[in-house]
């Protein structure tokens, strides 16, 4: 089996109030950590005494992936680790990414809601009340929730070449590094699939932020705008190529004018 690929986050004891500020974060305590492992396509938190365990799932990763996680994340966990160095592992910070793309830092929550349409439920002090009420089930849960968020981030960008964010009301683009090289891009198999007469597969993002699968013979392209008929709705649609996650062929189009004679 290939190395896995891991993300991460995690929740602390203390506020940074209560350790004299951001400069302490050291200082701050692990509650939980949540991991999503893409070999296993499982999420998993992990309490303090589990972190050995933990450990060696990270030491055996081909790459950490997480969100403002060299500075945040790994800082507040190293000192659970005394002999081992976490900044020595393969590591992808996409707030780094960021930073290299604009120039200046974003929130998790501003990249999220306008690269996926849905950001996070609350903030860290809902998690510092629930490590402290020992509710580990929402606190876990809570944790886990940032880490599908991250990752669904990391992997939008696989897939597009790109992520967003919100300039001053403005949707842009934010080009980054890690997209597959070896893949296609979206645009590319939604161009491929109209070219080659094949049926597309596409998880879309709708104005909710949910995803729903769908079917679709695409028609035309044109900037953002893919018209296709979709066979879930049995008509033409609109739909935007930003909120397309996901797309893969299933099958040859089906000649749909002639179905509706």
């Amino acid at each position: 089996m290939e190395k896995d690929k891991i993300v991460l986050d995690l929740e602390t004891k203390k506020t940074f109030d209560e350790v004299g500020g951001q400069h302490n974060r050291h200082l701050l305590g692990v509650s939980v950590v949540g991991i999503y492992s893409y070999n296993r396509d499982q999420y998993r938190g992990f309490k303090e005494e589990e972190f050995d365990e933990l450990l060696e799932i990270l030491k055996n990763a081909e790459l950490i992936i997480g969100f403002n996680s060299k500075s945040f994340d790994f800082t507040v966990l190293q000192p659970y680790y005394k002999n081992f160095d976490l900044f020595s592992l393969n590591h992808l910070d996409i707030l780094e990414e960021v930073v290299y793309a604009l120039g200046h830092r974003l929130k998790l929550e501003t990249v999220a809601q306008s690269t996926l349409g849905y950001g996070k439920s609350g903030d860290g002090l809902d998690a510092v009340f629930y490590y402290r009420n020992k509710d580990w089930e929402k606190l876990t849960k809570y944790c886990l929730e940032d880490v599908k968020i991250t990752k669904e981030v990391y992997d939008y960008g696989q897939a597009h070449g790109n992520i967003w964010y919100n300039n001053s009301g403005r949707k842009e683009k934010i080009m980054i590094r890690w997209a597959n090289g070896n893949g296609r891009t979206i645009e590319e198999k939604v161009r491929d699939a109209m070219k080659n007469g094949d049926q597309l597969e596409i998880e879309y993002i709708d104005e909710g932020g949910n995803t729903t699968v769908r079917r679709i013979d695409v028609q035309q392209i044109s900037n953002n705008k893919v018209k296709a008929f979709c066979h879930l709705r049995e008509a033409v649609r609109i739909f935007d190529l930003d909120k397309i996650k996901n797309a893969k062929p299933a099958g040859k189009m089906t000649n749909w004018q002639n179905s509706l004679l």
